[in-house]
């Protein structure tokens, strides 16, 4: 069975997660976010490397892991929906005005994902800030921003999901993905 690849992105406390959740309830197999097990894998380690503190080399571990993630659902079949990807990085570093390697470039042209990208945006009545989310609300916004033209620039098509209830948005995936 042909794996068929869908990323769903929006900025930090958009709910992401959550979303990934259901859809995995729903038997879709999902894929977490990299960079909070990253961070909470870095977080033990003594000269652990933060996003806050080295956003180029924490960019290069996420990039690596959601590569890794990649080859993984190469064996999955079926539909997979990744909680961010490797332009999500693309975003993140333009947020804070840091080039993107050429490297990422090459590696993001290896992954078959489907141009249709589905983007959460900032919700405040959700937002919660967390040992793994530092970032304020105005943050979020503003890496959001970053992310629809980093998704937008590397040539996917964005589907915007309401704000609502999980199943509403599930929904409005679903359908997206079935028809």
């Amino acid at each position: 069975m042909q794996t068929v690849r869908y990323i769903i992105t929006g900025g930090p406390g958009s709910g992401k997660s959550t979303l990934l959740d259901a859809l995995g309830k729903r038997g879709y197999r999902c894929f977490e976010e990299v960079s909070r097990r990253l961070i909470k894998e870095q977080a033990r380690l003594a000269n652990g490397i933060m996003p806050w503190n080295d956003l180029p080399a924490f960019a290069g571990l996420a990039v690596d892991a959601m590569v890794e993630q990649y080859h993984i659902s190469c064996e999955a079949g079926g539909v997979c929906f990744f909680d961010r990807a490797i332009p999500d990085v693309f975003g993140y570093l333009k947020n804070s005005d840091i080039a993107v390697p050429v490297k990422y470039r090459k590696l993001l042209m290896g992954c078959c994902f489907q141009q249709d990208v589905f983007i959460l945006p900032p919700w405040s009545d959700i937002f919660e800030q967390d040992s793994e989310r530092p970032q304020t609300y105005e943050e979020s916004v503003s890496l959001y921003r970053a992310l629809c033209d980093a998704y937008l620039e590397c040539g996917f098509r964005l589907h915007h999901v309401p704000k609502g209830s999980v199943e509403k948005r599930v929904e409005c995936i679903v359908s997206l993905v079935a028809g």
